[in-house]
């Protein structure tokens, strides 16, 4: 038998994976998202399955942190490595970036994390998210 190659491993995760609610609400732009965990709870089992695993490391080349007025401005560079566990010469190598703003400099770079990781995994991963808002949920 074949070991499946890293390609049909990730085409495995994105054909299993099950769609994402959007169950949390932000009370002050009344909206509905998901969470960093949420995903993670979606996805680390079927990584486990097919013996993917996903690395994260920033880029400190091209990393920008300014003031703006009353926020710190975070922009910098992520990337992600996925690889084939049972051939670990096998990857596939993802750049992206994150941005985040906030009075606190160290929040302002905890949310341009969260927010780049999770939407990243969810288009890599493509999974459909739903809400009650949305009308073609239904």
């Amino acid at each position: 038998m074949t070991t499946p190659n890293i390609y049909q491993k990730l085409q495995a995760v994105q054909t299993q994976i099950e769609e994402l609610e959007k169950s949390e609400l932000n009370k002050f732009q009344n909206y509905k998202y998901f969470t960093e965990y949420r995903v993670l709870k979606l996805l680390k089992p079927l990584l486990k399955e097919q013996q993917l695993t996903l690395t994260f490391s920033d880029s400190a080349e091209e990393f920008l942190y300014e003031k703006q007025e009353r926020d710190y401005l975070v922009r910098y560079r992520k990337q992600a490595i996925l690889t084939n566990s049972e051939k670990p010469n096998e990857q596939i190598i993802y750049h992206f970036w994150a941005l985040g703003a906030n009075q606190d400099p160290a929040k302002a770079k905890g949310a341009a994390e969260t927010y780049a990781v999770k939407y990243f995994l969810q288009k890599l991963f493509l999974i459909p998210t739903t809400d009650n808002l949305d009308p073609d949920s239904k």
